[in-house]
């Protein structure tokens, strides 16, 4: 685990990834599959109204892929205050089935028409 984010912290200096530097080595790094494309483990960035993925894919740190998830902000107003069955790895979840399907199973489209931002 030391070197797999020995690593990482190699590449994001490198200028391997396309994303800015709020995005962060997720804490389960080695439960998160390699992307297919650039094959660097992603970034995250959770933050209140969002949580998204950044790689090596993209122009650079503003114009990059992503996977998205809802936000702990979104789900809380939806559910009257409420963070039981927020789904803390739904991030997760949703970049390993795009890696291994090439499908999303959350789109940020689909969080927007859905007021999950």
């Amino acid at each position: 685990m030391i070197e797999l984010e020995r690593d990482i912290k190699i590449s994001i200096i490198e200028g391997k990834y396309k994303c800015i530097s709020a995005y962060e080595i997720p804490k389960d790094v080695d439960k998160w599959l390699n992307c297919p494309n650039c094959h660097l483990k992603p970034l995250v960035w959770e933050f209140d109204n969002g949580r998204s993925t950044g790689c090596g894919c993209g122009k650079n740190e503003y114009d990059h892929f992503s996977i998205w998830a809802e936000s702990i902000m979104s789900h809380v107003g939806r559910n009257a205050g409420s963070a039981l069955e927020y789904d803390i790895y739904e991030l997760r979840k949703n970049w390993n089935h795009w890696v291994e399907t090439g499908e999303e199973l959350v789109t940020r489209k689909k969080l927007l028409e859905e007021g999950k931002w």
